[in-house]
C-alpha cells in the first residue's frame, strides 16, 4: 500500500513525510476498549502519554509514596522509575509498577485505536482519510525508540500492549524496542553517507545537541565515535511575540552553528572528514526547509524558508571551506536506521510522539 504520509520532492527525486503524521493532536474521542481507563476518552494522545505526563505522575506517586525525588531534575526522573522497576525495596518497586502499567496501558489504548480506527477517532482527526487510517491498520511492526522505550520500562509497556489487544481480542502489532537509541537518528542519517567517507552526523532534539563521527564503508557503518553532547539552548516555544521570536531564533541559530563549527574545527583533519555534514533534526523539513508551525526549531523559519541553505552559507564563510549540510527530520532519520524492516512505522518515545516510517525513500 502506498503511504499517504509521503509527499514526493522532484526537484531532489525523493520522498519526504508531512506533518499529517503526527500523532501528538490525535484525539480519543472513543475508547477502543472500556474497562481499562475510561477518564481517557476525549483526550488528545498527547495529553494521555508524553514525558512530562509521565513525569507529573511520578511526582504525584513520590508524594503518595513518601519517596524524596528532590534531588533530581525532572528529564532524570523516567531513568530514576527505569531502576526502580528492579529494585528490590518493595516500596519502590510497587512505585514504578504502578506507573509503568498505567502508561503501557495507555500505549496499548493509543496503538489499538490505530489498528482499529473506529469512526468516532476518524472524524476526530480531520487531516486524515480512508487512506492514514488503512495505512496505521495493515502495519505490521512498531518500532519503539528513546528513553521510554528502553531498559525494564520498555518490557513493561510491551507486556502491558499485548494485555490491552488481548482483552480486546485483535491481533497486536509486532512490538520491537531498541535500548540502545542514543544515536539511532545519527546512524539512521548514516544510511545516506557515501560510502568510504567519514563525516559529522548531528541529532538537533529539544534536550541535547547530539554529535558523532561517523566512517561508512561498502554500504554499513564501520567507525562510530561519540562525543559529548551540547545542552539544547532556546529550543522553547512560548514567546511573547513576533520580535521576541525572531531574536531567540538568532540565538537557536548562532547556538547551532557554533556547536558544528567548533566541532568540525577540532575534529576535521584528525579524522579526515567530509565536508557533508548530516543533522537529524527535531522538525518536519523537506529540501532544507523547515516546517514553521511544529516544535522549538519551528522559529528558525523566521530567518529564511531554506534553512540548510542558511546553514551552508554561514558554516562555508565560518570554516573557510564549501560544505554541504543535508537535514533529515528526527523521526525519519530514526527509521531510515530500521529500513530493512518491511511494513513499519518507529515511534519515539521522548517529548512527544516522533514518527517515522521504514518504506520512506531517500535519495
Amino acid at each position: 500500500m502506498q503511504n499517504p504520509f509521503f509527499s514526493y520532492l522532484k526537484e531532489e527525486k525523493s520522498e519526504y513525510l508531512t506533518p499529517t503524521c503526527s500523532l501528538n493532536k490525535a484525539v480519543m474521542a472513543k475508547l477502543p476498549v472500556y474497562g481499562v481507563d475510561d477518564s481517557l476518552e476525549g483526550l488528545a494522545f498527547r495529553e494521555i502519554f508524553s514525558t512530562q505526563v509521565i513525569v507529573d505522575e511520578i511526582k504525584a506517586g513520590a508524594r503518595a509514596y513518601n519517596i524524596d525525588i528532590s534531588d533530581f531534575d525532572d528529564y532524570m526522573l523516567p531513568k530514576l522509575l527505569d531502576k526502580a522497576l528492579i529494585s528490590e525495596d518493595i516500596k519502590y518497586n510497587q512505585f514504578a509498577s504502578r506507573i509503568a502499567v498505567k502508561f503501557g496501558d495507555r500505549l496499548g489504548l493509543i496503538l489499538l485505536a490505530l489498528k482499529k480506527g473506529e469512526k468516532e477517532n476518524r472524524d476526530a482527526r480531520v487531516d486524515w482519510d480512508e487512506r492514514h487510517w488503512s495505512y496505521w491498520a495493515q502495519l505490521d511492526t512498531v518500532v519503539f525508540v528513546g528513553g521510554l522505550a528502553s531498559s525494564m520500562l520498555g518490557r513493561r509497556f510491551k507486556e502491558r500492549i499485548q494485555h490491552i489487544f488481548d482483552i480486546a481480542g485483535e491481533k497486536p502489532y509486532d512490538i520491537m524496542l531498541f535500548d540502545n537509541g542514543t544515536f539511532v537518528g545519527a546512524m539512521g542519517c548514516a544510511q545516506l553517507m557515501k560510502d568510504n567517507t567519514t563525516s559529522l552526523v548531528f541529532d538537533f532534539g529539544h534536550t541535547g545537541l547530539k554529535r558523532c563521527i561517523i566512517s561508512k564503508g561498502e554500504e554499513q557503518i564501520v567507525g562510530f565515535t561519540a562525543l559529548e553532547s551540547v545542552k539544547s539552548l532556546y529550543v522553547h516555544s512560548k514567546l511573547r511575540d513576533d520580535e521576541d521570536e525572531w531574536e531567540t531564533a538568532l540565538l537557536l541559530h548562532k547556538h547551532l552553528v557554533k556547536t558544528i563549527v567548533d566541532t568540525h574545527r577540532k575534529y576535521y583533519d584528525k579524522f579526515d572528514l567530509t565536508n557533508e555534514i548530516f543533522i537529524s533534526i527535531a522538525n518536519y523539513n523537506a529540501g532544507g526547509q523547515l516546517n514553521s508551525e511544529r516544535g522549538g526549531y519551528a522559529k528558525l523559519t523566521q530567518l529564511g524558508s531554506d534553512y540548510a541553505k542558511i546553514l551552508v552559507e554561514d558554516l562555508s564563510s565560518m570554516l573557510h571551506r564549501r560544505v554541504k549540510v543535508r537535514l533529515v527530520h528526527d523521526g525519519t532519520a530514526n527509521a531510515l536506521y530500521f529500513s530493512e524492516l518491511e511494513n513499519s512505522a518507529c515511534i519515539s518515545l521522548g517529548t512527544a510522539f516522533g514518527v517515522g516510517f521504514t518504506d520512506i525513500k531517500i535519495s
